[in-house]
């Protein structure tokens, strides 16, 4: 559940000031980190629009892609040569998330969905870094580096191809 909570965060944004764009590119540093202090970090990229299709790549530790559309979620594992699809209700709506963010201050915004409260920040005008407790207890932060919006994203960018050696898993 975490991980989709943190992939629908930025799939698709419909609201005014910082959220005002039609696409949204951006790389991204995830860091989780557990009650006894210990780290994981992510790296990689965000590519969003605003017709709610999103792909999530990450790059390192390991390579994975999350790719969002307005009714399901399909996550690609090559490591493991699976692919797990699920659908959108059992996910949060990222344009719902946002539209009822609540300004706080000029910088800081907060959203509720299932019991986990979302803080987003903003520099400069823009989305700096989204933080949360998950469930388990980790907080989780996910930077927005370079981000650019409302440049051209060919649609392309967000067709799955499960290759036909994966095991797909549905959930």
């Amino acid at each position: 559940m975490k991980i989709f909570t943190i992939f629908i965060l930025t799939s698709s944004i419909l609201f005014a000031g910082i959220f005002d764009f039609k696409t949204i590119s951006s790389d991204f540093k995830q860091t989780i980190t557990n009650e006894e202090n210990t780290k994981i970090i992510y790296e990689g990229s965000l590519y969003a629009t605003t017709d709610a299709k999103a792909l999530w790549e990450y790059k390192k530790p390991v390579n994975k892609k999350i790719y969002f559309n307005q009714n399901r979620v399909v996550i690609l594992e090559p490591e493991l040569e699976q692919a797990i699809v699920t659908d959108l209700q059992s996910t949060p709506n990222l344009t719902e998330l946002l539209k009822s963010a609540k300004k706080i201050d000029e910088k800081t915004y907060e959203t509720s969905y299932d019991d986990i409260t979302y803080t987003i920040h903003a520099k400069s005008g823009q989305i700096d870094y989204i933080s949360y407790m998950d469930k388990l207890e980790n907080r989780v932060t996910i930077q927005m580096l370079n981000l650019t919006t409302n440049t051209v994203l060919d649609d392309s960018l967000f067709r799955v191809t499960i290759p036909s050696n994966y095991d797909i898993i549905t959930q």
